[in-house]
């Protein structure tokens, strides 16, 4: 039978501030720890005891459920901390690269502290105005207790409209850039995507399909690069040279529709080290013929050829990717397109077969790169460039309009779009990077964006994804 111990042996034992029972049945010592809470249905405090530990034999244990309790308390301190320190980056890096033109003596809501809000309401997909402030007032004394000078006050929608009218999206894609900036992974041969988007309840009489938004979309890491909208009377052949400066691009492999294969994209992509894949069709009529003629000619016996096929969506599809060195065209063309005289052709046919009417259909599509030829795993490249390009519809343009409502979003100033839509990316490129990491983690595919979302209405949990900006 275990004696019982003196109280100097208990004192040089048990943790400081802890109180001790004896337990005769099991013959130790229980040891706890008592805070008192003043209960007014009583008139008079309680006693709330918690479990520390036990001392058998002379021994001092900690219990397990005290030590989990511990570590637990500990993962939440450092995943404040963090927090905090990722939220105060964020807010530095809104003030370096956004001007707050509003006169700073008559400032009521920092811009800062604007912007932070508004991504982290963006990151649980309520991303219009009114929820951004609803989102404000449900957790301003939370963070009330972050931030020292946060603003007692709840904000309106339109105080939250009218500043993201006023900020100048090219500053705010700055701003953006600066976030996404850790979160971009150096695949080999990363695929980048061009692509526009017509933001359909934007429309006006001038513009029936709504106003439109060119985008570089890297397909690999699931991040808008960058964007531009395009004016009433333009489009996009003027714009996406232009939005090429300010990018890292060199080792990619920029993909675009028919509309974007313009010489001059072509050869501002080559003179910054990038590769190009860009589809070709009858804008240019004497080039598509001769990239069709190419691939007619029986004699040709140097085309290589992958194919796959693939179920879903209640059809089967049969896709052949074959590749012809660019060499065969007329020097005309290959003199034209800056890198194209090393490059290659590209034919992509699909044929589909639909499994509940078993009709048949088929489509030929032709690409010019400027992948060398005499790389061995060149129709690989090839195949993989067209496929990706669709990266930018399935994962961006698609997950923008059902699970931001972006195509919902009515406005006609400019700037506010623009500014809306980035702010969308910017939250969907958090989502994709904690999906990743999921799947990194666990061996298994990511639980879908709109279940993230649902996740990141807890204050807590989206406060936790600004580190990865930071990372």
């Amino acid at each position: 039978m275990t004696k019982k111990l003196t109280k100097e042996e208990l004192t040089k034992l048990v943790p400081e501030g802890c109180r001790l029972n004896w337990n005769e049945q099991q013959n130790r010592y229980y040891v706890f720890r008592s805070t008192y809470e003043y209960d007014p249905s009583i008139k008079r405090s309680r006693e709330h005891r918690q479990q520390v530990g036990t001392v058998i034999d002379g021994v001092f244990r900690y219990s397990k459920s005290f030590l989990m309790e511990q570590q637990l308390r500990d993962y939440k301190e450092r995943t404040e901390i963090k927090s905090k320190s990722a939220s105060d980056k964020v807010c530095r890096t809104v003030a370096e690269e956004i001007i707050d033109t509003g006169q700073q003596a008559k400032v009521r809501y920092p811009l800062p502290y604007v912007f932070l809000v508004a991504l982290l309401s963006s990151l649980s997909g309520q991303t219009n105005c009114t929820q951004i402030a609803d989102y404000w007032k449900n957790n301003r004394s939370t963070l009330e207790s972050l931030f020292n000078d946060f603003p007692k006050y709840d904000i309106s929608h339109d105080t939250v409209r009218r500043l993201l009218m006023l900020v100048d999206p090219q500053q705010f894609q700055n701003f953006c850039r600066r976030l996404i900036k850790p979160l971009v992974h150096q695949f080999s041969s990363r695929i980048i995507a061009v692509d526009g988007q017509a933001i359909r309840a934007s429309s006006t009489p001038e513009l029936k399909s709504g106003k439109y938004i060119l985008t570089f979309y890297d397909t690999d890491n699931g991040l808008c690069l960058c964007q531009h909208l395009i004016g009433e009377k333009e489009n996009e052949i003027t714009h996406a040279a232009d939005m090429i400066e300010g990018l890292d691009l060199a080792g990619t492999v920029v993909t675009a529709g028919a509309l974007s294969t313009q010489e001059r994209f072509a050869c501002t992509l080559v003179g910054h080290k990038a590769d190009y894949c860009l589809a070709v069709k009858e804008n240019h009529k004497k080039l598509y013929l001769d990239i069709q003629l190419a691939f007619l000619d029986r004699q040709e016996k140097r085309a290589i050829k992958t194919h796959r096929v693939e179920l879903g969506h209640g059809r089967i599809e049969n896709r052949t990717i074959s590749v012809l060195p660019a060499q065969l065209l007329d020097k005309k063309h290959l003199n034209k397109w800056e890198g194209l005289d090393q490059g290659c052709l590209i034919k992509a046919t699909t044929e589909t077969i639909d499994k509940q009417t078993r009709r048949c259909s088929r489509l030929d599509r032709y690409f010019i790169t400027s992948l060398s030829w005499d790389n061995k795993n060149i129709v690989e490249q090839c195949s993989r460039a067209v496929r990706r390009h669709w990266g930018i519809e399935n994962d961006l343009h698609y997950v923008l309009d059902v699970d931001f409502y972006q195509d919902r979003t009515q406005c006609k100033n400019a700037n506010y779009l623009q500014n809306r839509v980035l702010l969308n990316k910017l939250a969907l490129a958090a989502i994709r990077r904690c999906q990743r990491r999921e799947e990194e983690e666990t061996g298994k595919n990511a639980v879908s964006v709109k279940r993230h979302m649902s996740e990141f209405t807890a204050l807590t949990e989206s406060l936790a994804v600004l580190p990865l900006f930071f990372a």
